[in-house]
């Protein structure tokens, strides 16, 4: 054997038993999550497993310690796994289908922007919370939660506790949003799956967050088209970092050099991804569908929606271990009431909007 391939063999072995804890952490909450909503369902209860997923994580994530590599697993996830399989959802979408929801939702995200900012200003005056918050908040609950936040903290040199506070605001109240949104989107909309989906992507703040919410609708309610408007949506939301990042760069009199690093660092490039399978959908429809290939197109199409799906799945494991109960006590009343205001603003102002 060759001594190179001797080495590759040993480094993958010592890998995969660096991660074996982690990688059985991830399975096994996943078939529990799974087991649990097939228990439900025979009980003519539907839920998702996507719900099961994030608490089953939460609680084994306030219950267990993890090692360094566990820590790292998850990170990784959600970092990379997540963005491949919301790219990946873009297969089940036309371009003309992808127009349609963005067109609907545009309006709405600017409105969304500039009334959270103008709530945010205010309430920052009134309970004389620092400046650099009140802009973290704005970012992670109008644009895209973590990564909005994580962008905006390199621009304006926030401190970690800022910082750690507004990415704990808009873990909890993305987390109640999870849990109720779907629900009472299929109420408050009467069952209009296109203006529910638009609802989800625009009023809850995290790509993470809003692929859960998406996930648990269209698993209740049996409706892929939901979770594709939500997502459609939350992409267009995402975007809006290239306008605002810049923005920010100028307010704060930042060198051009660290302006462009800040747009390719964080600029959600799964955007494209989104985008390029959308394309890749419309044109094999057009050429394959009507041809003897047409089942072959078909079953490529199915795959990719399940490895979507399940990439989806074990991310919202990824998103229950990460978050700590025991970090929100540390936030204080008023950035949470804050955060609080600013998440109803937006979910009203989408409900009056898209009704």
């Amino acid at each position: 054997m060759d001594p190179k391939d001797r080495s590759l063999q040993i480094f993958f072995a010592l890998t995969i038993m660096k991660y074996a804890k982690g990688i059985s952490l991830f399975i096994i909450t996943l078939l529990i999550s799974i087991v649990l909503s097939n228990f439900f369902l025979l009980n003519n209860y539907i839920i998702s497993p996507a719900f099961f997923c994030i608490m089953v994580g939460l609680l084994v994530g306030n219950l267990v310690t993890f090692s360094k590599h566990t820590n790292q697993l998850i990170s990784f996830i959600l970092t990379n796994v997540l963005k491949v399989g919301i790219a990946l959802l873009g297969i089940g979408l036309s371009i003309h289908e992808l127009f349609k929801y963005g067109l609907s939702s545009v309006l709405l995200i600017i409105i969304n922007i500039l009334l959270v900012f103008a709530i945010l200003i205010l309430l920052g005056k009134c309970f004389k919370i620092s400046k650099n918050l009140i802009i973290l908040i704005f970012m992670g609950t109008s644009i895209c939660g973590v990564t909005a936040i994580a962008a905006t903290s390199t621009i304006i040199k926030s401190n970690q506790h800022d910082t750690g506070y507004a990415v704990g605001v808009v873990t909890v109240f993305g987390l109640i949003a999870v849990v109720a949104y779907p629900y009472m989107a299929h109420y408050m909309f009467n069952g209009n799956d296109i203006n529910a989906g638009i609802f989800l992507g625009a009023a809850i703040h995290d790509t993470a967050q809003v692929s859960a919410a998406g996930l648990i609708y269209q698993e209740t309610f049996s409706s892929p088209v939901a979770l594709e408007a939500s997502m459609t949506t939350k992409l267009l939301r995402n975007s809006f970092l290239i306008i605002l990042i810049p923005l920010l760069t100028y307010f704060y009199d930042r060198k051009k050099t660290k302006n462009k690093s800040s747009i390719v660092k964080f600029f959600p490039f799964f955007v494209l991804g989104f985008i390029s399978l959308s394309l890749a959908r419309t044109t094999g429809d057009i050429f394959i569908i009507n041809t003897n290939y047409h089942l072959y197109w078909e079953n490529l199409i199915m795959m990719i929606k399940i490895a979507s799906k399940y990439m989806i799945l074990i991310s919202m494991v990824a998103l229950g271990l990460q978050i700590k109960i025991s970090s929100f006590k540390k936030i204080g009343l008023k950035p949470l009431l804050v955060g609080f205001v600013a998440a109803i603003s937006v979910g009203l102002s989408s409900l009056i909007y898209l009704n």
